[in-house]
């Protein structure tokens, strides 16, 4: 299966290797580890407007998913977090069981042509955190999730680690042309995220 283009690819060489060459506990930022996650992103066609049939917009499986692990970390004195994905640390807004993560990459696409450089991807993971007993309610399954949080105790910490086990919400890909000429200009490709915990 081909992985996602910018959140699984578009990483810094020195952070990919560091990732790889490392064979002891990894080390998260931030005072508070929440938890890894292991996502699965299934294409949401009602709000993509890039053609999904091109690899270079969304490359996912022949059940329009593709899956990725991510860790979520934070400082506990306010709303500072990160997303570690292959050992890339993202910048992570945390807002009572909200988390909100973007990224911007440099990213070419064929349909910008051979020589541009610079156009762009913009990328947004936004989801909510469940803790196990609000997950229970959901039957561990997003599709319970209708906005609104269920009745039971929020994500926090306990002496055993952070009490929080399933996130639910959306990844959004905008792809920019920068200088470029690119056609489309501009477009969007949406999935619709399920992560559980696993650790």
């Amino acid at each position: 299966m081909r992985l996602k283009p910018l959140l699984l690819s578009v990483l810094p060489a020195a952070a990919v290797v560091a990732a790889m060459a490392c064979n002891t506990d990894p080390v998260y930022p931030g005072n508070q580890f929440l938890g890894t996650f292991q996502f699965e992103a299934r294409l949401d066609p009602a709000n993509t407007t890039c053609d999904a049939s091109m690899p270079e917009f969304a490359q996912v499986d022949d059940a329009g998913v593709f899956r990725f692990e991510g860790t979520f970390s934070r400082n506990d004195d306010g709303g500072t977090g990160w997303l570690t994905v292959q050992g890339f640390n993202r910048d992570a807004k945390f807002d009572g069981q909200q988390v909100d993560s973007m990224l911007r990459a440099t990213s070419q696409r064929a349909s910008c042509g051979s020589t541009c450089k610079d156009s762009q991807i913009e990328e947004s993971l936004k989801v909510t955190l469940f803790s196990d007993s609000q997950a229970r309610l959901l039957n561990r399954d997003c599709n319970g999730f209708d906005g609104g949080i269920p009745d039971a105790s929020p994500p926090a910490p306990t002496e055993s680690g952070y009490d929080v086990a399933l996130a639910c919400g959306a990844l959004t890909d905008v792809f920019l042309p920068g200088s470029c000429t690119c056609n489309p200009t501009t477009c969007r490709t949406a999935y619709k995220v399920q992560g559980v915990r696993r650790d």
